[in-house]
């Protein structure tokens, strides 16, 4: 991977159109009703809007690149350059008027994810890679992932973590927002993220910035998530650990799926 790639973009542009992209979902914050495409997995008019926004914004600078959106699926994703956008990741917190949710952009080379941008609109939050460096709310955070744990050290993981794992970690942190995890994760806040059965937009900005950071992605069984053998619109099954190498390899022993899935008990 060619670290310096993004360092061509337009870094600022691109932030100018997040930003756009905040005030829309900053507009429907706290006043939106959620569709639901399936259990546990809503949708918004705010969704759309940022989707198609973003959308616009790409083809107007880039139009030789392709694109993969959540909501309205992908236009040429055989392209070189590929984006991807995640107008709001954690539908679900921000519907429900909670902070931490987040929008996403990355862009992959040749399948692999080498910019990436999160942005928490409600506190005014940045996570992105420019050129060989990784910016948080304008400083410089290279080089922190954590490569220990304490005891107060927590890991990050989906809301839905336990129903399907059990993690032997004594501290888990949520957010509702996969990203939003591995931002955390990418600054050192966070030891590591565990995510499971997300799609490609959910973490390629995530990836993008982790692995600026040092940082590698893998299942429990060791192996690497590559992106480059696997359908870019397919769902991701399984359950993957996210951060520094050493944490990694410690991390994943404890962490073990479940032959049953947990579900809510029967009223």
């Amino acid at each position: 991977m060619s670290v310096a790639l993004d360092s061509k973009l337009d870094i600022d542009a691109i932030r100018d159109w997040i930003g756009e992209a905040g005030d829309v979902a900053r507009h429907y914050f706290g006043h939106v009703r959620a569709e639901w495409k399936g259990i546990g997995d809503p949708v918004t008019a705010a969704d759309r809007e940022i989707e198609q926004l973003l959308t616009a914004r790409i083809q107007d600078a880039h139009p030789d690149h392709g694109i993969i959106g959540e909501e309205y699926g992908s236009h040429t994703p055989d392209r070189e350059y590929l984006w991807t956008i995640d107008p709001i990741d954690g539908t679900r917190v921000f519907v429900e008027g909670l902070p931490t949710w987040s929008i996403t952009i990355a862009l992959l080379h040749r399948r692999t994810p080498v910019f990436g941008l999160i942005y928490l609109p409600m506190i005014d939050d940045w996570t992105y890679t420019d050129g060989d460096d990784v910016i948080h709310n304008g400083e410089s955070i290279r080089d922190r992932l954590a490569s220990s744990w304490e005891p107060a050290s927590f890991v990050m993981a989906r809301s839905d973590a336990n129903a399907t794992t059990d993690i032997r970690f004594g501290r888990i942190m949520t957010m509702g927002s996969t990203a939003s995890h591995m931002a955390y994760t990418a600054r050192g806040a966070a030891v590591a993220t565990i995510t499971h059965d997300s799609y490609l937009w959910d973490v390629a900005a995530g990836l993008a910035i982790t692995a600026r950071q040092g940082g590698e992605t893998r299942f429990l069984n060791g192996d690497l998530l590559d992106f480059r053998t696997r359908d870019l619109t397919a769902l991701v099954g399984g359950t993957y650990v996210t951060g520094h190498p050493d944490i990694v390899r410690r991390l994943i022993p404890l962490v073990t799926p479940r032959a049953t899935p947990i579900q809510h008990p029967a009223w």
